[in-house]
Parts: C-alpha cells; structure tokens; sequence
C-alpha cells in the first residue's frame, strides 16, 4: 500500500463525526465544509505521517490546522501565517482552543509568507493554502522545500495558477523530490515529500 492508498484508507467519512460541526459553521458554511472531501484529508495526512512539527501557511479560520492538530498525538509544535484577508487570526485561536486538548505547543500569526525568505525551522509538515497567484505558489514551495520533508498543497484543480505554478515546481525540482502524489480532496491537492 502506497502513502496515498493509506491516506484515503484512514480518512474519515466525516470530519463532523471527529469535530463538532458548530467548529466550522461559526464562521463559514460552505460546501467543501459539508462534503466529506475536504478537512477529512488532513485528518488522515496527520494520522498517516506523524508529524512532530506543523506549519500552514493560510490558515484562515483553522479549518484544516485544527484536523491537523488531532490527527496524531505525536505534534509537539505547530505555527500558521495567515494575513487575515479572508478570515481572522484570533477567531481561529479562540475556536481551536476550544476544541483542541492535545499536548502540542501551537500559535497563528499575522505574517506575509511573500515577505519571507525561509520558515523559521524545519517542518515535517507544511501546509500551503495562502496566497494563490502563481509567483506567489512558487516562492512557498520554494521555502517548503528548503525546510521541510512533506508539503500538503490545496486548490489544485480549483485554480489554474496553481495548477500551473505547482507542475512547473515539480518538474524543475523534480530531482529534489522523493515522491509526490495527487489526493482526490474537494479542490484537489498535491501531497509532496522531499529527499
């Protein structure tokens, strides 16, 4: 069994039956929050990989870093960057540490990936979900591999840019990398491990 197969073995039906739903409909309710499809995968990407440390570059409402922080027992620290265009860093705070009662040391904070070189420590984990324009695609993954052994990246048939920006990185880096995979999530994601 492959990672992907063992992924999809241990997503859930439902991240509703794991979190309560009021978790995500305070602030949001769209589709992709009801499908089954979405934060579900980053449940079982946690489960699967184990991750001891976490970054999500986009956080917004913790929608996916909240699943990430569940999935496994074994995170000891998790940080997220998120400008808060489309969502709010302390309503996210406020909500995950309502639901969350796990041991890791986790924070959200008001940065521009795009005004970065690096992130600030290597990560097992990165999930990139933040700014969706093609440059901007390009120097996260950029910064990901240089600190990172795997990457979850989002909206990969839901935005052409993305789509284009992540198939240039893999194929420019594609020695740089151990494995990549596509997860059938509800946008499509890309899931990456370096060497």
């Amino acid at each position: 069994m492959n990672i992907v197969e063992e992924i999809t073995a241990a997503k859930p039906a439902s991240i509703h039956d794991i979190i309560p739903s009021e978790f995500f409909t305070k602030y949001d309710s769209y589709d992709y929050v009801w499908s089954g499809n979405c934060f579900e995968w980053y449940y079982a990407i946690s489960k699967v990989l184990k991750p001891k440390t976490f970054m999500e570059i986009g956080v917004r409402y913790g929608f996916s870093f909240l699943p990430t922080l569940i999935g496994t027992d074994t995170l000891e620290y998790a940080l997220g960057w998120d400008l808060e265009t489309y969502g709010n860093n302390q309503y996210a705070t406020d909500n995950i540490t309502k639901y969350y009662n796990g041991a890791c040391l986790w924070s959200i904070i008001h940065k521009n990936s795009q005004n970065e070189d690096n992130i600030p420590q290597f990560f097992d984990l990165v999930s990139i979900d933040g700014c969706h324009d093609y440059d901007c695609k390009i120097h996260d993954l950029e910064m990901a591999m240089r600190s990172s052994r795997w990457v979850i990246l989002d909206d990969y048939d839901y935005i052409p840019a993305v789509k284009e920006s992540t198939d240039f990185f893999l194929d420019k880096y594609k020695d740089n990398i151990e494995f990549n995979g596509y997860i059938p999530t509800f946008r499509g994601s890309q899931l990456i491990k370096f060497k």
